[in-house]
């Protein structure tokens, strides 16, 4: 199985969100960029558009591949991609207790160094 990480933008912000601290996840309590597991027979697309509806509640706009990493927890490839959505009001889902539009330049910053150093090269890039 494989996953998607989703770059959300709107207006020039990346929504971020903080994993409950009762999550299973390896990034629990922690502020990331939101992603999904890949169900059975479903596509990328499909899965970016399930899981940040599922976690966010909004609806995005899938554009470009930007790269991957394997999870450290489950060793399972995540794909990374640039979406975009037409609203900013987000209710956290799923396993999120919070979620928060930050400017790009700032990503680094409050995703700790636990979530940014699985990213690839590439998403770091994107953030610099």
């Amino acid at each position: 199985m494989a996953a998607v990480v989703t770059i959300i933008n709107y207006q020039g912000k990346i929504l971020i969100g903080k994993k409950r601290l009762d999550s299973q996840k390896y990034l629990r309590g922690e502020w990331h960029i939101p992603g999904e597991t890949i169900e059975q027979e479903e596509s990328d697309k499909q899965a970016l558009i399930r899981g940040i509806r599922e976690e966010a509640g909004i609806e995005v706009k899938v554009g470009r591949y930007i790269g991957y990493h394997i999870t450290p927890s489950s060793k399972k490839e995540a794909r990374w991609y640039e979406c975009f959505s037409e609203t900013e009001k987000v209710v956290p889902g799923g396993d999120l207790e919070d979620l928060k539009w930050i400017s790009k330049k700032d990503v680094l910053n409050f995703c700790r160094s636990k979530a940014n150093n699985l990213w690839p090269k590439e998403v770091k890039e994107y953030f610099q």
